[in-house]
């Protein structure tokens, strides 16, 4: 038999008895019907029969709770529980009588899952994981989709569509060649509108996913450094990467003279951040643990942690 408003009011009824808070089934209908975002269980039937309500929860697997309405109707009733215990009811019913149904307390949490499924639908797309292996990456660092989501202009019976531009943004393996670190990615986003407060199920789609390539070229200035802080520093001191460490953390100390219109050089002072055992092998190599660089040294070097 398919789920409806009824038997979540029984669920509510039986669930707030037992909880010493009885809910007469007459309020429950009530209560059901504001959740749902109407002001009397009258109004809810008037909106099924002319099909601005679905006939039974079966297709319904979101459900945006309208909170403000069910706390004015539970007061309007009196006989309520509090808020906090009336909405954990309310969701106790779906989770009996309709667990196929997600509920979402507002429609910025409703949005928060749009958000949060469509990342987790990129990530482990097959075509979007081709790609990122493309790219010898290390680990991913964001993935990114700026999108508007407008509920409120999607009529009873519509649905939301969002085409998605996008990227995932990877991490880099400095111990490999650089191949690319964007994985550009368009999609679909969709989601019918079954009721006031009701959602049919999220349809999200990959339509394309390309490894960004327009890194390359004389004229490109978009490519990354060829070497990363740490082999730069390396490099210089004489360690292995992995010895390097928060000297990284270093702040160069530019030297331009009298004039203050051209930087000559950088000091590097590792006093306070080197080890013993590092300091003795930067000693080994260099006088002082104050180095001075040329002015071109921080050319080509990203920072640890870049792309950010």
């Amino acid at each position: 038999m398919s789920p409806g408003i009824s038997d979540l009011a029984h669920s509510l009824r039986k669930n707030s008895a037992a909880a010493a808070v009885p809910v007469p089934l007459g309020h429950a209908q009530q209560l059901i019907a504001a959740a749902l975002g109407y002001k009397t269980f009258a109004a809810y039937q008037v909106a099924q029969a002319t099909t601005q309500e679905p006939a039974s929860l079966t297709d319904v697997s979101h459900v945006v709770l309208d909170e403000d309405l069910l706390d004015q109707r539970a007061s309007e009733l009196g006989a309520a529980p509090p808020p906090n215990r009336l909405h954990e009811l309310i969701e106790t019913a779906f989770r009996e009588r309709a667990p196929h149904t997600r509920i979402h307390a507002s429609y910025a949490a409703f949005e928060d899952y749009l958000r949060q499924h469509v990342d987790q639908v990129v990530i482990e797309d097959d075509d979007v994981n081709s790609e990122m292996a493309n790219a010898n990456y290390d680990g991913v660092d964001e993935v990114y989709f700026d999108f508007e989501v407008e509920f409120e202009k999607v009529p009873v019976g519509g649905a939301l569509d969002i085409d998605l531009d996008g990227h995932v943004g990877l991490g880099i393996d400095t111990e490999r060649p650089y191949a690319g670190h964007i994985v550009n990615v368009e999609g679909t986003l969709s989601v019918q509108r079954l009721g006031r407060h009701c959602f049919g199920s999220v349809d999200c789609q990959v339509t394309n996913a390309d490894l960004d390539m327009d890194w390359g070229g004389d004229d490109h200035e978009d490519g990354p450094p060829v070497r990363s802080m740490s082999q730069a520093y390396a490099d210089l001191l004489g360690l292995d990467p992995h010895e390097v460490g928060n000297l990284v953390d270093v702040d160069a100390e530019p030297q331009d003279g009298h004039s203050g219109e051209m930087i000559y050089s950088y000091i590097l002072d590792f006093t306070d951040y080197a080890s013993p055992e590092v300091a003795r092998k930067i000693l080994q190599r260099h006088a002082s643990l104050r180095i001075e660089v040329g002015p071109d040294f921080f050319e080509n070097v990203r920072s640890d942690d870049w792309p950010r």
